[in-house]
């Protein structure tokens, strides 16, 4: 309750009149014992106020007092359930326990903290930029991604989709950045190498993906969204993954034995490390898809294949890729259906290049080939990944049917030529 200026100066006024009255009892008139009556009765009646008011006073302070209170415990992180149940008397406590523990980190082997402490510094930022021309002219475009440092004087794998048209590259190793030039690219694997003048440069300890296994814990190390080093940890999902997207260029590629790992990879990541748990690069982290269709769902490129590849661009500047000589694409049950085919599965010719391996054995349009050295073919992919583990020179035994009958042939498998006519 509040109380205005006006009810004081009556309260005031009404106190006055009762000590005056009481001066002057000794005169015992009828007039003067009602108005004394009147005078006791508002005397009351602003006790009573002001004891209301006091009491009201009383509870509002113990209630903001509460309040006050409680806003104090929350900002300090205690809630109220933890306050009735004694937690708020553990907050040194815990404080000591965490003190403890960052004085004296120990971690087991295989921690991430581990692994962390070990791979990154062998993982690198990689800054682009390239002029784009246009109509209004002229507008500089620029990238970031991620490197692993494959030899200590200067040489670093990193995806082509990083480095691909880049007009200026700088990679930066610590807290230097560094000038750096593309050596050599290979879009059918999106793999490409940097050289930077550097030397005693802390290299990548490799591994291999023979017995990497589906579960195991994964780290990647990269520079997503320009966040250099920053370690994100999964496990493996699967391995032996093939796929195909278009690359920057529109050109259809199909990439072969992928590390899937629901490890968060993210723009920029690509080109860095995927490591397990001995610290080792197991892969190159390369591709995720989009997140309006999904999460976790991020693929590396096999250390085994990413070695392969960067000793070749390193000693001659590209890579060289075994040669069927076929376009296809990959036949299903209703295709099969549709067209009354005898098998459902395994990859369509659709197209022959002249003077190829395929032509020279006699595969033409439309055969579908089944088997591929001995392995089971079911889709396009499969038969791009039976042939990419293959090397140029090397004899394969390819099984296809026409009109209803399945033939065998044998034949030489060549190196890729750069452009296909």
């Amino acid at each position: 309750m509040f109380f205005s200026i006006k009810d004081n100066e009556k309260e005031k006024s009404s106190a006055s009149s009762g000590m005056e009255s009481q001066g002057m009892e000794h005169l015992g008139s009828k007039d003067d014992e009602k108005e004394r009556v009147v005078v006791s009765s508002k005397i009351k009646r602003t006790n009573l106020r002001w004891g209301q008011a006091f009491f009201i006073a009383l509870i509002g302070a113990v209630i903001g007092g509460l309040v006050a209170a409680l806003l104090t415990f929350y900002i300090f992180g205690i809630g109220p359930q933890e306050l009735l149940g004694g937690e708020f008397s553990r907050i040194e406590a815990i404080k000591e326990v965490v003190t403890g523990e960052r004085s004296g980190v120990t971690t087991s082997p295989g921690s991430v903290v581990d692994i962390a402490k070990k791979a990154q510094s062998s993982v690198v930022n990689i800054r682009i930029q390239k002029v784009i021309s246009g109509f209004f002219g002229n507008t500089t475009q620029q990238g970031v991604g991620s490197g692993v440092i494959f030899t200590t004087d200067g040489y670093i794998i990193t995806n082509n989709h990083v480095v691909q048209g880049a007009d200026e590259i700088w990679v930066t190793i610590g807290t230097e950045d560094v000038k750096g030039k593309v050596v050599g690219t290979d879009p059918d694997t999106d793999l490409a190498v940097v050289k930077v003048e550097k030397d005693n440069l802390p290299a990548a300890e490799l591994g291999t993906v023979e017995e990497l296994q589906v579960g195991e814990l994964v780290v990647a190390i990269g520079s997503p969204f320009g966040f250099e080093h920053s370690v994100t940890a999964g496990i493996v999902s699967a391995l032996n993954r093939t796929f195909s997207l278009p690359d920057q260029l529109g050109i259809i590629r199909t990439y072969t034995d992928l590390i899937q790992t629901d490890t968060a990879i993210n723009p920029g990541n690509s080109g860095g490390a995927l490591v397990n748990s001995d610290g080792q690069v197991i892969g190159i982290n390369s591709f995720i898809i989009a997140e309006t269709q999904g999460q976790g769902v991020g693929f590396a490129i096999s250390i085994d294949l990413a070695k392969s590849i960067t000793e070749q661009l390193i000693e001659k500047g590209r890579a060289s890729h075994p040669y069927l000589g076929i376009a296809g694409r990959t036949l299903d049950e209703d295709i099969a259906g549709s067209l009354n085919l005898p098998v459902s599965k395994g990859a369509i010719v659709v197209e022959v290049a002249e003077g190829s391996p395929a032509w020279s054995a006699g595969i033409e349009r439309g055969d579908i080939i089944v088997e591929f050295d001995s392995g089971i073919i079911e889709s396009m992919d499969d038969l791009i990944a039976k042939i990419r583990s293959k090397s140029t020179g090397d004899l394969a035994e390819v099984v296809y049917v026409r009109n209803g009958s399945r033939t065998g042939v044998s034949l030489t498998l060549e190196e890729k030529p750069q452009i296909i006519k």
